[in-house]
């Protein structure tokens, strides 16, 4: 009876300990990686460039009679002063959605790309 107690005890310390060895600690996932020997820093991001996501440039994925993808269709991206852009006036139901210095002529109600106009090639 004795040797049941010792060898139930023995096993709920193994358990409990084997368990206390996953847990992490608290606040860990808060703490800034360690740079070190083997272990070199992040790069910087570029100064003076816009972060923006890696990927294609967009106007070489972009057709007319396509659709403008969603993450474009923000009015972030809508040019608002088009004459200051000098860019003829948006037809109704249109406006104009600048992307890295290009300018894509879009239907507000589908997202239908009318016209392109690449930078430069005014």
């Amino acid at each position: 009876m004795k040797s049941k107690a010792v060898a139930s005890f023995v096993i709920a310390s193994l358990l409990g300990s084997s368990v206390a060895a996953f847990a992490q600690q608290p606040g860990a996932h808060h703490r800034a990686p360690a740079y070190g020997a083997g272990h070199p820093p992040p790069p910087a991001a570029p100064v003076g460039r816009a972060i923006r996501p890696a990927g294609a440039i967009p106007h070489r994925d972009w057709h007319r009679g396509d659709r403008l993808p969603p993450e474009y269709r923000d009015r972030n991206y809508v040019v608002n002063d088009w004459r200051a852009h000098r860019l003829s006036a948006p037809p109704r139901g249109y406006h104009w959605v600048g992307v890295n210095g290009d300018y894509v002529l879009v239907a507000v109600a589908t997202g239908l790309i009318a016209n392109i106009l690449i930078s430069g090639a005014r």
